[in-house]
């Protein structure tokens, strides 16, 4: 029984961390949890990490520093779209049959959030939140965009080597977004395969959960060998990312009889309205 105590102790003081506050309260944990959930249901019905909805949670609820929320959104991020990616295929939303394109752009996405992850020590947290806020509005506005106009995009008609170089050249980029700002970038990802390989939504949001995984899986480890990840992070991912599994089961099995058009004009609505908060000191 000491040992337990001393342990929970020694547990409890590495809570206070400098960089994130340490200010670890009781409903900072639930909240962490309920919206957890709620981010989960959501990207598990778009085929998405919900990295975008957590970030606004972590850093202006929780009270994360960019970089540190950056981290801890990567870590419940990857187990958001395994279990997101696991149910898809459960209730019969395949892979495509462009397989090579998903493969490259997997292998182009893992260098660019490593090296996105790179850039969190480097550059100060301002401009990290004003490219927090500009990725905000962007979604946002392609959300409700998306909305009032779903139609599937026609596609490229593209030779195989250049569909292969184009995949290799928008995974390196969404891998950079991914790895600074800490999410899977499926909502950029999505639209890429949808109007350059001519994918359905559905289709391309279960290509997007497989190529997110070892995105987010590179961007996770590099800041954790930065250091960005205290006990303190760790309980917060816990206490999120349990929830967030839950409802990304949820969604997945919702999505084949759930309308998304009325989703996407909500989350445009709230990802902005989350840029004005943020934007605030």
């Amino acid at each position: 029984m000491f040992l337990v105590k001393k342990s929970l102790k020694k547990w409890q003081k590495g809570l206070h961390d400098p960089r994130v506050g340490g200010n670890f309260t009781r409903s900072k944990i639930i909240a962490a949890s309920v919206f957890g959930f709620i981010i989960g249901l959501i990207a598990g019905l778009l085929g998405v990490g919900g990295g975008e909805f957590r970030l606004p949670v972590l850093i202006c609820l929780i009270g994360f520093p960019v970089a540190i929320a950056a981290a801890a959104n990567l870590i419940i991020g990857l187990l958001t779209v395994t279990v997101g990616l696991a149910t898809r295929l459960a209730v019969g939303i395949m892979l495509p049959e462009a397989i090579g394109v998903i493969v490259m752009m997997s292998a182009a996405s893992i260098i660019g959030a490593y090296a996105g992850a790179a850039i969190t020590g480097r550059v100060k947290e301002k401009y990290l939140k004003l490219a927090v806020g500009v990725l905000l509005i962007v979604i946002g506005l392609k959300m409700i965009h998306d909305a009032f106009t779903p139609e599937v995009p026609s596609g490229l008609a593209l030779s195989y080597l250049t569909s292969m170089l184009l995949a290799a050249l928008l995974g390196a980029l969404i891998g950079v977004v991914s790895g600074a700002l800490g999410v899977a970038g499926g909502e950029l990802r999505i639209p890429a395969f949808m109007y350059a390989f001519n994918m359905q939504i559905k289709t391309a949001g279960t290509a997007s959960l497989l190529v997110s995984i070892p995105t987010v899986t590179a961007g996770a480890l590099k800041h954790t060998r930065m250091k960005h990840v205290s006990r303190g992070v760790v309980l917060i991912c816990v206490a999120m990312a349990i929830p967030s599994a839950v409802g990304a089961f949820i969604g997945g099995r919702l999505v084949l009889i759930a309308g998304e058009a009325f989703l996407k004009a909500l989350l445009g609505v709230v990802l902005m309205l989350a840029t004005v908060r943020m934007a605030k000191p």
